[in-house]
């Protein structure tokens, strides 16, 4: 589909919704449009003069990011709906010439971008093995027959269940099946050496192709993520660090680490692996009310019915994935090379940007990223020492680089969880930070926007007054710039563009001025817009 296309489509849906954002509770940051069926108004300033809808839209798109962030792809349309309201009315209030159709512009193409995300990530959601149809005896024979020529190390049986998901996978499934063993293809030889360690079978090696299609960024419904789809509690359990800032649940290989160790446990609590494994999909808890509701029966074909629907298709499932596996050929299917992750381990001391390393040590800062999924805001904990993942071969040098960067240039910004009593200005001074640049770099208005159990991005420098408070902008002027201060606070949502375009400037002046290698900035950064 082209771009063109996309920003149609979006315009129309958004045109035909018009729907409020309701994806959270309304705050003083966070205007709600009417509700369906009423006019919606806005607000106009005590002068009588037309109000802007672009300090709403601004809003608007922070909680559509945020939506993002947190898979809530149902809330980000939601305010996509909203912005499109807005962005229609304009006309309407008089805001419709000047810069505003360059502005509207910028804004569908950030919804464009923020709407392919939300796709991904709802992609990212592996759904359940299907129900298994009615298979005819004489194919289920044929496929046994196949099955029969290789070996296995768990107790695979191919009935009519099996069968119908062999066809599942190799038929209407096939196109994502392929692409799930292209990616297997990068983790078996670990998965696989893990398994030996802990005497486990091999064929455990494609459980993941059930959990996730072996995607590391696989989130679902129910919370679970990673190439395991672990929950929170679980992984915790398993020594897989899950918080705001570092979720090892999204690491393929520290994941596999505890995916191996609770395998085996369920494995010594069941001694059998079809209800290990289903212990492992809904809970050792509901498999042992499942053996007692069929009285201790516990051959898992006999009891599979007291199970819920996914975790009675989950075993069946992963047999027909093994089954398909050890000879893809014979099901139409190509075969993949095994092409291990060549990754080495760096022990790193407190915080670190990685970005900062990227940039010192010559490294592409979206591989390093990739390395580290766990570091969900690319920033190494400040009370811990984390093992930073690295390509193989640069251990020694990236250590070498780490040593040398000064302390003070290790971070450009701190994260903090907002406590009960913390003020702005008590976060400023624990991190040597302002009360005002919080407040910009978070995009709040002021104190008593604080939430208990909130992430605030904490930026790193000299004091910086609030840009807000210490220029205005000139909406009448002919360009509609803001008087420049000497330095910006970058907010959520900006870009370089967006900033140089407000001052004055352009990005390529920016980036000189600021030794920028590119046009990537983040919330919290201190850009130097006067010499």
């Amino acid at each position: 589909m082209t771009r063109s296309a996309v920003k149609a489509g979006l315009i129309v849906a958004a045109l035909a919704a018009l729907a409020a954002c309701r994806t959270s509770t309304p705050s003083a940051s966070r205007p709600v449009p009417a509700s369906s069926g009423e006019a919606t108004t806005a607000k106009q300033p005590a002068t009588g003069t037309p109000a802007d809808p672009r300090d709403q839209v601004e809003d608007l798109l922070a909680s559509a990011r945020e939506a993002v962030n947190q898979g809530d792809s149902a809330g980000f349309r939601d305010c996509e709906a909203d912005i499109f309201q807005l962005l229609e009315q304009a006309p309407a209030l008089g805001v419709g010439t000047g810069d505003f159709p360059g502005y509207r512009d910028d804004v569908v193409n950030e919804l464009v971008r923020l709407a392919g995300q939300a796709e991904d990530d709802e992609a990212n959601a592996e759904e359940p093995p299907p129900e298994p149809l009615p298979v005819p005896q004489e194919h289920v024979a044929e496929l046994k027959e196949k099955a029969r020529l290789a070996e296995y190390d768990l107790p695979i049986l191919v009935n009519g269940e099996v069968s119908s998901l062999i066809d599942f996978y190799t038929g209407r499934y096939r196109e994502r099946f392929i692409a799930a063993i292209e990616r297997a293809s990068h983790y078996l030889p670990f998965i696989r050496a893990e398994l030996a360690k802990a005497n486990l079978p091999q064929d455990l090696a494609w459980l993941p192709l059930v959990e996730s299609a072996f995607n590391p960024r696989a989130r679902s419904r129910a919370k679970a993520q990673g190439l395991w789809q672990f929950m929170a509690g679980t992984a915790r359990l398993y020594d897989l660090r899950s918080d705001s800032l570092v979720d090892e649940r999204n690491d393929p290989f520290l994941a596999t680490h505890a995916a191996v160790r609770h395998l085996s446990d369920l494995y010594g609590t069941f001694g059998s692996w079809e209800l290990a494994l289903a212990a492992y999909n809904c809970g050792a808890g509901n498999v042992a009310k499942a053996l007692h509701r069929a009285k201790g029966n516990s051959d898992f074909w006999t009891l599979r019915r007291y199970l819920r629907r996914e975790t009675r298709n989950y075993v069946p499932a992963l047999w027909a994935v093994v089954v398909v596996t050890k000879d893809p050929a014979a099901y139409g299917l190509p075969k993949f090379e095994e092409k291990p992750v060549c990754l080495g381990r760096v022990p790193v001391e407190g915080a670190l940007d990685i970005e900062v390393l990227a940039e010192r040590a010559g490294f592409d800062t979206e591989e390093l990223a990739t390395l580290n999924p766990a570091l969900t805001r690319r920033l190494t904990p400040t009370n811990a020492t984390y093992q930073l993942a690295v390509p193989c071969g640069r251990e020694a040098q990236t250590a070498q680089v780490i040593a040398a960067i000064p302390e003070s240039e290790r971070v450009r910004r701190f994260l903090h969880v907002v406590k009960k009593g913390d003020t702005p200005g008590s976060i400023a001074r624990r991190y040597g930070s302002t009360p005002d640049a919080i407040l910009v770099a978070n995009g709040l208005k002021n104190s008593r926007s604080l939430r208990i159990g909130q992430t605030l991005i904490v930026p790193r420098g000299p004091a910086q007054p609030s840009e807000r408070r210490r220029t205005g902008t000139v909406r009448g002027g002919p360009k509609g710039q803001a008087a420049a201060p000497e330095r910006y606070v970058v907010r959520p949502g900006d870009t370089l563009f967006k900033i140089a375009r407000r001052f004055g400037t352009s990005t390529e002046e920016l980036q000189k001025r600021n030794n920028l290698p590119d046009t990537t900035i983040r919330p919290g950064d201190v850009l130097l817009l006067t010499r």
